[in-house]
């Protein structure tokens, strides 16, 4: 369940979405179906990308702390050794980046590296 945190700063989000689209409606009074229909899906574009980046984040920090079981390769189905944390940049719906930062793992029996694990 989501702590009241993160509850808060989904609110923060979204609230950002409705500002950012009445400053738009202000500036394009005369703004067709389709101009409208562009600049919504521009800005929740924009909110997907950052809300997948925050449920990445959490995903992380929960299985570095819940001491679940090691991944296993995908290749050969053996144990997986972490091997430190990278980033990665992946283009998401609506052509948005959202930064990834996850544990590396490595298969110590025949080398392939994965990232994210699971």
């Amino acid at each position: 369940m989501a702590d009241e945190h993160t509850v808060s700063g989904r609110h923060e989000l979204g609230a950002k979405v409705f500002r950012e689209m009445e400053v738009w409606r202000h500036a394009h009074s005369r703004a067709t179906f389709a101009e409208i229909e562009a600049a919504v899906e521009e800005r929740l574009s924009t909110l997907r990308a950052e809300l997948i980046e925050q449920e990445i984040a959490m995903k992380a920090a929960a299985e570095a702390t819940d001491g679940s079981e090691r991944p296993r390769c995908p290749t050969c189905g053996q144990p997986m050794e972490a091997r430190g944390t990278r980033e990665r940049t992946v283009t998401v719906r609506g052509n948005r980046p959202v930064q990834l930062r996850r544990r590396y793992v490595v298969c110590p029996a025949c080398g392939a590296g994965h990232f994210p694990p699971g």
